[in-house]
């Protein structure tokens, strides 16, 4: 039952801040519900057992972000 309202809390964040994402007009901010979009689906992956890619999902996409925050600065 905890995994089941964990799974929807998950869900519900992906949704949400997926759309905020794509219908935002400051790049930073979209850079950062992107990130909250990857850190829940790596969440994902934990509630699954998916350590390997729990850790891969955050590590690689993370650093995505960081340099796309880094490319935001500099635009």
């Amino acid at each position: 039952m905890a995994e089941q309202i964990i799974f929807y809390i998950l869900a519900a964040i992906i949704t949400v801040f997926s759309v905020m994402a794509v219908t935002s007009k400051r790049l930073i901010r979209s850079a950062t519900y992107l990130l909250f979009v990857l850190l829940s689906t790596a969440g994902l992956y934990l509630l699954l057992d998916y350590h390997y890619l729990f850790v891969v999902q955050t590590a690689v996409y993370a650093g995505g972000i960081m340099v796309l925050f880094i490319f935001a600065i500099l635009l």
